[in-house]
């Protein structure tokens, strides 16, 4: 791994581009976004979603990113630079938000509610800060089993890091039942709860450049960091060969497929 550069750099520099984006404009396309709207996007990351509220939607009223890691901050902070734009950024516990109840129009959440220790006091929180009625627009992954690039970078990790590495990945996956996803939001009082499977074909001009990447740069941090160079160059070769029919010469094709949810408070 290079010197310098932390998981929230790579997450960012590989991940982003290639996965959360394409996300981010598929949830935005999804809200009925309208003039005036206060917005949160919850466990944002390096801020995708909000750079992407900002470029395609300049009439909203506030925006508000809250993220428990300093580092991903660090990084979100680092990539606002549109003149006059003003988040307010914030680090805190999704169970615990320091933020007024009834404050926003519209919440966004992109693959993290699989992530929070206790998804239900989360969903709670989030209905509290919402307004009566107001929209709450989430993606959870789904299984291995229809999510190939996951697959293989799991079955990689297994065999050549370990299991802790192998279940950092199957974490990601570890929210894939949409019947769930749907009690958790009504337990947690949302209504209007509309829960559908979405694919998205994702594509990396250099397949290498994105398996050291994905690698080095996932939700849970860098699986590889301290390996030797063949064990690194081993787990990368494993996860390219795990691709099959997503990799072509040099590039990578892969469906991504997660559960969308679009919940009213």
């Amino acid at each position: 791994m290079t010197e310098g550069i932390t998981f929230a750099d790579r997450y960012q520099s590989v991940l982003v581009p290639v996965i959360f984006e394409p996300w981010a404009r598929e949830l935005i396309g999804r809200a009925d976004i309208q003039a005036g709207d206060h917005i949160l996007d919850l466990a944002c990351g390096t801020g995708v979603v909000t750079r992407e509220v900002a470029k395609r939607t300049p009439s909203f009223g506030s925006l508000t990113a809250v993220d428990h890691s300093a580092e991903m901050l660090r990084v979100a902070r680092s990539l606002v630079d549109e003149p006059g734009l003003n988040v307010e950024w914030v680090e805190a516990d999704a169970a615990a938000l320091p933020l007024a109840d009834n404050r926003f129009d519209l919440a966004f959440c992109q693959q993290a509610l699989q992530f929070f220790p206790d998804k239900l006091a989360a969903l709670r929180e989030l209905r509290r800060v919402l307004k009566p009625g107001g929209r709450a627009v989430f993606c959870v992954q789904k299984g291995l089993d229809v999510n190939p690039m996951l697959k293989a970078q799991a079955e990689a990790l297994e065999a050549h890091v370990g299991a802790d590495a192998a279940a950092a990945v199957r974490a990601i996956c570890s929210l894939a039942d949409g019947a769930e996803i749907q009690q958790l939001f009504e337990q947690a009082g949302f209504r209007t709860i509309d829960v559908t499977s979405v694919t998205l074909d994702l594509t990396h001009p250099d397949a290498m450049v994105f398996a050291t990447g994905a690698m080095g740069g996932m939700h849970t941090g860098d699986k590889l960091s301290g390996l030797a160079d063949e064990a690194v160059d081993g787990a990368v070769e494993a996860f390219l060969a795990g691709l099959g029919n997503c990799l072509d010469g040099r590039c990578l094709h892969f469906p991504h497929v997660s559960n969308v949810v679009v919940a009213t408070a």
